[in-house]
């Protein structure tokens, strides 16, 4: 029995010194992540030829294993982690284990491959993660073996890495490249040395007329600009290549006479965009004119001088157009207001133009009444009824003469104005018991000491030189000159150096106003102003000298009944037709520059006393002739048929 018992006993510490030997024990536990401390789900932990995945809780277990043990844990996304496995204090005893596993880290830096400057804000992304990159650098953590990195960044090209386990990976994106193409909108050739304009940055075309904006984002604003062209501006949309257009904003040539090639000085030239004028200057000596900074295409172009045919052009795709003008002398006769309120009286005196030499109409627009041909959209006009409704509409009147090539001036007779003095009493002459001045044909006067009137007469002109009048013609620039003209009185004292003094700032600033219109300026003035001393105003302030040089012709009224005994040394000049308008065309002549253009008597002289007036004109070398008839009744034999002129 004993036997048995130590037998028992020795068997019993056998087995136990082999488990002691073995170390057997159950090995299992827990796989986190070492930075969250969360479970990790789908490890693998492999003792051996031992293996298990941990479940959705990051638990695995081993079983029971024994010896000395080194078990391996990995995950896609973390880095792998060997771990000895624990000895129990007793044999067979449990051994749990809690495996942190730190998670794979990506790191680097994003930057400008051409500048070495970092991005910021740059996307980096892989799978479900994404970051924006801070001042250029990004870090991601727990990213997968063999995941596609992306960086994008606004202005750059996309950059693609693999990660196989490196630790940092650096990313050098290329700028995007656009291309602008600039060329001339007119000839389609590259424009060098454009300016192409983003935000602070400018960059320059070559001689291709090419440039290579780097970064450029969809939605930027650019301009481009060059000399000699319309500044361009657009937004970007995201296309590679760019083309811009730019618009020629010049527009230059040479005036030249027709007939003999020789370069017209003084032409007025004005261009047009859409019907509105948008700039005029004059040709200089060598007949050149040239307008720079146009701020849109131009599709018309103007351009008249005295002595010549206006000519009116389209304008193309061009930056040079040379205008040929033809000589023109005007043959004209005068129009009152009245015929206007009769189509067939109109029709009548076109009809005579055109079967005669005549080529010109001069008609009242504002007449010596201050009735007005046309609707006026000035406020004055409308509050005095100026606008004579019952006379033929002045823009039908201007497309029957125009249909038949006839020059057609308007008159405007200017201060004096019964219409404007009765509408506006403040404005006019008075006399100097305080009643409005009225002269021996019943009219009254607007003051030319008044900045009202000037404003209203200049407000008109602008007007009527806008409807399409080839000329406008100037009238009673003057002070009044019968009556009681002693005891009128105005807004300030009336004096030969005043009266002289305000008609020449009147028919400045008319010309200033006018500048930008396509047309003639002209004046009329009294026959006697050409005989009496330069210096003279005749009580009336008109003085060659004074209005002259604002206008582009001066038109003496030379009827020899006007003209009294002792005039021109005769005892009746209305015997001496010829004379009176020979000596008085040459006499104008001596005292200005300005072009002369007489107007002629067509009332109490027989047709040959008629055709020695014209004659006279002829002869003293003026730029034409006009013939007055206050009815506008006209001896047709007076004029030479068409077809020999």
């Amino acid at each position: 029995m004993r036997r048995l018992v130590l037998a028992v006993a020795a068997i019993l510490v056998l087995a136990l010194a082999a488990l002691l030997t073995l170390d057997l024990r159950r090995i299992y536990g827990v796989v986190g992540d070492d930075l969250t401390g969360e479970a990790i789900a789908g490890a693998t932990v492999a003792a051996g030829e031992c293996m298990v995945h941990s479940d959705s809780a990051g638990h695995f277990d081993l079983g029971w294993t024994w010896g000395a043990l080194t078990l391996g844990v990995r995950v896609d996304g973390y880095a792998p982690k060997e771990v000895q496995a624990p000895r129990g204090r007793f044999p067979g005893q449990d051994a749990p284990l809690h495996i942190l596993l730190t998670p794979n880290t990506l790191s680097g830096c994003v930057y400008d491959a051409d500048t070495g400057e970092s991005l910021p804000n740059a996307v980096v992304s892989t799978g479900g993660l994404q970051a924006a990159t801070d001042r250029g650098h990004y870090r991601f953590r727990g990213i997968l073996t063999g995941s596609h990195v992306r960086v994008a960044a606004p202005g750059y090209e996309a950059e693609t890495a693999v990660f196989n386990g490196q630790e940092e990976q650096d990313f050098g994106l290329q700028p995007t490249e656009t291309t602008v193409l600039v060329s001339g909108g007119y000839s389609s050739h590259p424009v060098p040395d454009a300016i192409v304009v983003r935000g602070f940055q400018h960059l320059t075309t070559d001689a291709t007329g090419t440039v290579t904006v780097k970064c450029l984002l969809k939605g930027t604003e650019l301009s481009v600009s060059a000399a000699g062209y319309a500044a361009v501006h657009f937004t970007y949309d995201g296309e590679e290549i760019v083309s811009v257009a730019l618009r020629p904003n010049i527009l230059r040539g040479i005036v030249r006479d027709s007939s003999s090639g020789q370069p017209v000085t003084g032409a007025d030239v004005s261009i047009a965009c859409a019907g509105d004028a948008i700039a005029s200057t004059t040709t200089a000596t060598d007949g050149q004119y040239a307008f720079v900074n146009l701020p849109c295409a131009p599709t018309t172009l103007t351009v008249s001088a005295a002595d010549y045919e206006t000519i009116q052009t389209t304008v193309g795709p061009v930056t040079e157009i040379n205008v040929y003008l033809t000589p023109f002398r005007v043959k004209g006769i005068y129009m009152p207001l009245g015929i206007l309120v009769s189509e067939a009286r109109v029709h009548g005196l076109i009809d005579l133009v055109e079967r005669t030499e005549l080529n010109a109409i001069v008609v009242d627009i504002k007449n010596d009444r201050g009735w007005l041909a046309y609707s006026s959209e000035v406020a004055v006009a409308r509050q005095s009824g100026a606008y004579k409704s019952e006379v033929m509409d002045i823009g039908e009147f201007l497309s029957l003469c125009q249909e038949k090539d006839i020059y057609v001036i308007a008159r405007l007779v200017v201060f004096k104005d019964s219409t404007l003095a009765a509408a506006y009493p403040q404005w006019a002459v008075h006399t100097d018991g305080g009643e409005i001045y009225v002269d021996l044909e019943g009219s009254s006067w607007g003051d030319p000491f008044c900045q009202e009137v000037w404003d209203y007469n200049i407000a008109i002109a602008r007007e009527v030189a806008a409807l399409g009048f080839d000329e406008l013609q100037f009238d009673y620039l003057r002070f009044p000159s019968d009556g009681s003209v002693r005891k009128t009185r105005y807004r300030q004292d009336s004096t030969s150096e005043s009266r002289c003094k305000v008609m020449a700032d009147f028919c400045g600033r008319l010309r200033h106003e006018l500048e930008t219109y396509p047309v003639v300026l002209s004046a009329d003035i009294f026959g006697l102003t050409v005989w009496v001393s330069r210096e003279e105003d005749m009580g009336i302030g008109q003085r060659v000298i004074d209005i002259a040089p604002h206008m582009d012709y001066m038109s003496p009224m030379l009827y020899p009944a006007t003209f009294v005994e002792g005039n021109l040394g005769y005892d009746d000049p209305i015997e001496y037709p010829y004379e009176v308008v020979y000596r008085s065309c040459v006499e104008l002549a001596e005292r200005t520059e300005t072009r002369i253009r007489p107007w002629l008597q067509h009332y109490r002289y027989s047709v040959e006393e008629m055709r020695l007036q014209r004659q006279a004109a002829d002869d003293a070398g003026t730029r034409g002739w006009m013939f007055w008839n206050a009815a506008g009744k006209y001896d047709e034999q007076v004029f030479d048929p068409a077809e020999s002129h």
